[in-house]
Protein backbone atom coordinates (compact mmCIF):
# COMPACT_ATOMS: atom_id res chain seq x y z
CA UNK A 1 0.00 0.00 0.00
CA UNK A 2 1.49 3.31 -0.98
CA UNK A 3 1.73 6.18 1.47
CA UNK A 4 -0.66 8.34 -0.53
CA UNK A 5 -3.47 5.80 -0.19
CA UNK A 6 -2.79 5.43 3.53
CA UNK A 7 -3.08 9.21 3.86
CA UNK A 8 -6.44 9.14 2.09
CA UNK A 9 -7.66 6.40 4.44
CA UNK A 10 -6.45 8.36 7.46
CA UNK A 11 -8.09 11.60 6.33
CA UNK A 12 -11.42 10.05 5.42
CA UNK A 13 -11.48 8.00 8.63
CA UNK A 14 -10.92 11.21 10.61
CA UNK A 15 -13.94 12.69 8.81
CA UNK A 16 -16.02 9.75 10.09
CA UNK A 17 -16.45 7.84 6.83
CA UNK A 18 -16.96 4.09 6.93
CA UNK A 19 -14.31 1.80 5.37
CA UNK A 20 -16.73 0.59 2.66
CA UNK A 21 -17.38 4.16 1.49
CA UNK A 22 -13.68 4.97 1.60
CA UNK A 23 -12.87 1.93 -0.53
CA UNK A 24 -15.62 2.71 -3.07
CA UNK A 25 -14.25 6.25 -3.45
CA UNK A 26 -10.66 5.01 -3.75
CA UNK A 27 -11.60 2.51 -6.48
CA UNK A 28 -12.95 5.39 -8.59
CA UNK A 29 -9.70 7.31 -8.17
CA UNK A 30 -6.98 4.61 -8.18
CA UNK A 31 -8.82 2.03 -10.34
CA UNK A 32 -6.53 -1.06 -10.62
CA UNK A 33 -3.88 0.26 -8.25
CA UNK A 34 -6.35 0.59 -5.39
CA UNK A 35 -5.71 -1.41 -2.23
CA UNK A 36 -8.09 -4.19 -1.21
CA UNK A 37 -11.14 -3.49 0.94
CA UNK A 38 -9.63 -5.63 3.70
CA UNK A 39 -6.59 -3.33 3.84
CA UNK A 40 -8.80 -0.23 3.99
CA UNK A 41 -10.84 -1.76 6.81
CA UNK A 42 -7.72 -2.74 8.76
CA UNK A 43 -6.01 0.66 8.36
CA UNK A 44 -9.21 2.52 9.18
CA UNK A 45 -9.57 0.55 12.43
CA UNK A 46 -5.95 1.29 13.33
CA UNK A 47 -6.40 5.02 12.65
CA UNK A 48 -9.58 5.09 14.79
CA UNK A 49 -7.78 3.30 17.64
CA UNK A 50 -5.23 6.05 18.12
CA UNK A 51 -2.34 7.93 16.60
CA UNK A 52 -0.96 5.91 13.72
CA UNK A 53 1.73 6.77 11.21
CA UNK A 54 1.03 6.50 7.49
CA UNK A 55 4.58 5.21 6.96
CA UNK A 56 5.51 1.57 6.41
CA UNK A 57 5.18 -0.81 9.33
CA UNK A 58 8.26 -2.45 10.78
CA UNK A 59 8.77 -5.94 9.42
CA UNK A 60 9.64 -8.83 11.71
CA UNK A 61 13.06 -10.39 11.62
CA UNK A 62 16.58 -9.13 11.49
CA UNK A 63 17.75 -6.95 8.64
CA UNK A 64 20.01 -8.59 6.09
CA UNK A 65 23.37 -7.27 7.30
CA UNK A 66 25.30 -10.51 6.87
CA UNK A 67 25.88 -10.20 3.13
CA UNK A 68 28.48 -7.49 2.69
CA UNK A 69 30.67 -6.63 -0.27
CA UNK A 70 33.64 -8.03 1.67
CA UNK A 71 31.88 -11.39 2.13
CA UNK A 72 30.87 -11.47 -1.54
CA UNK A 73 34.51 -10.88 -2.51
CA UNK A 74 35.67 -13.71 -0.22
CA UNK A 75 33.16 -16.17 -1.71
CA UNK A 76 34.04 -15.06 -5.24
CA UNK A 77 37.76 -15.62 -4.53
CA UNK A 78 37.01 -19.10 -3.12
CA UNK A 79 35.04 -20.10 -6.22
CA UNK A 80 37.61 -18.72 -8.65
CA UNK A 81 40.52 -20.36 -6.83
CA UNK A 82 38.85 -23.80 -6.66
CA UNK A 83 35.89 -24.44 -8.97
CA UNK A 84 35.20 -27.76 -7.26
CA UNK A 85 34.61 -26.21 -3.83
CA UNK A 86 31.17 -27.00 -2.42
CA UNK A 87 28.77 -24.54 -0.88
CA UNK A 88 29.09 -26.28 2.47
CA UNK A 89 32.89 -25.97 2.37
CA UNK A 90 32.60 -22.28 1.51
CA UNK A 91 30.16 -21.74 4.38
CA UNK A 92 32.64 -23.28 6.81
CA UNK A 93 35.57 -21.25 5.44
CA UNK A 94 33.83 -17.86 5.62
CA UNK A 95 31.86 -18.73 8.80
CA UNK A 96 28.31 -18.05 7.56
CA UNK A 97 25.32 -20.27 6.93
CA UNK A 98 24.87 -22.51 3.91
CA UNK A 99 21.85 -20.43 2.84
CA UNK A 100 23.84 -17.21 2.91
CA UNK A 101 26.55 -18.73 0.72
CA UNK A 102 23.88 -20.08 -1.64
CA UNK A 103 22.35 -16.60 -1.95
CA UNK A 104 25.73 -15.04 -2.67
CA UNK A 105 26.75 -17.67 -5.25
CA UNK A 106 23.42 -17.89 -7.07
CA UNK A 107 21.81 -14.47 -6.66
CA UNK A 108 24.70 -12.04 -6.27
CA UNK A 109 27.52 -13.68 -8.26
CA UNK A 110 25.12 -15.48 -10.63
CA UNK A 111 27.12 -18.73 -10.76
CA UNK A 112 25.37 -21.87 -12.00
CA UNK A 113 26.36 -25.52 -11.98
CA UNK A 114 27.88 -26.74 -15.23
CA UNK A 115 28.63 -30.37 -16.13
CA UNK A 116 31.79 -30.44 -18.21
CA UNK A 117 31.36 -33.95 -19.64
CA UNK A 118 28.00 -35.72 -19.93
CA UNK A 119 29.67 -39.10 -19.25
CA UNK A 120 31.13 -37.85 -15.98
CA UNK A 121 28.27 -36.30 -13.96
CA UNK A 122 30.48 -35.91 -10.87
CA UNK A 123 32.61 -33.24 -12.52
CA UNK A 124 30.49 -30.20 -11.70
CA UNK A 125 31.95 -26.76 -12.11
CA UNK A 126 30.51 -23.38 -11.33
CA UNK A 127 30.39 -20.94 -14.20
CA UNK A 128 29.18 -17.36 -14.21
CA UNK A 129 26.25 -16.19 -16.32
CA UNK A 130 26.10 -12.45 -16.84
Amino acid sequence: MIEEQRSVIRFRTAEGEKPAAIHRWMVTIYVEKCVAYKSVRKRSARFRAGPESVGDDQRPGQANTVITSDLIDKVNDLVRSDRLVTLRMMALKVDVSYGTVWTIVHDRLRFRKHIQNSESPTTHHLIAYF
